[in-house]
């Protein structure tokens, strides 16, 4: 006889508000499961089972305690050629510490974090842990920027009127078209007027 797959797994830990019920596998392959002589304990005290059938034998189910401390589940197993085996499934109840502030610890720190969680339950209790973490320096800094001119090229711009003799009491228009960069991207023309005073 074979009893296996408990519903939780070595140091494996689950949400009180997640466990509705236990369940294990019984199974042999010489003789059959008996369903009336195999069931749970809890704290060594019978508890209503339920069972599905599998190959070669059946998964047995109980309801969930209310649990407020330690918990040992037991499975009382029985085959038809009065082979009896027990397997116990000490559960322990602990805590879930989770730090949820968000800081910026800076680089190159030595970060000590301590926690302190309280059981109000069956044996009360505080326990304290301890630990700290080192902050990783950071690989590059103060790198400085540098920015270099390309210098000038022709760009094919052209500037009308091209002359330079501007006669008081007249209005000039310029006009500045075909500005392209070395993409050749083309700037729409700019337009401007002014009038040389008297």
């Amino acid at each position: 006889m074979l009893i296996n797959n408990f519903s939780i797994d070595v140091s494996e830990w689950v949400r009180l508000s997640e466990v509705t019920s236990f369940s294990v596998d019984v199974t042999d392959s010489s003789c059959s499961v008996s369903t009336s002589g195999t069931y749970f304990m809890i704290d060594e005290s019978p508890v209503a089972t339920t069972y599905s059938g599998i190959a070669d034998g059946y998964t047995f189910y109980c309801t969930a305690p209310s649990i407020s401390g330690g918990l040992i589940v037991t499975i009382h197993a029985e085959n038809d050629c009065s082979t009896v085996e027990e397997q116990d499934y000490n559960l322990l109840f602990g805590y879930r510490v989770e730090f949820t502030r968000t800081v910026d610890w800076g680089y190159n720190s030595d970060i000590q974090i301590w926690t302190s969680v309280k059981n109000d339950v069956v044996c009360p209790n505080t326990e304290t842990f301890a630990t700290f973490f080192e902050t990783k320096d950071l690989e590059s800094v103060d790198l400085p920027a540098y920015v270099y001119p390309t210098g000038s090229a022709n760009l094919g711009a052209e500037i009308y009127p091209q002359t330079k003799a501007f006669l008081p009491g007249y209005t000039y228009t310029i006009t500045v078209s075909g500005v392209r960069d070395y993409s050749g991207n083309i700037m729409q023309p700019i337009i401007f007027s002014f009038t040389i005073e008297n």
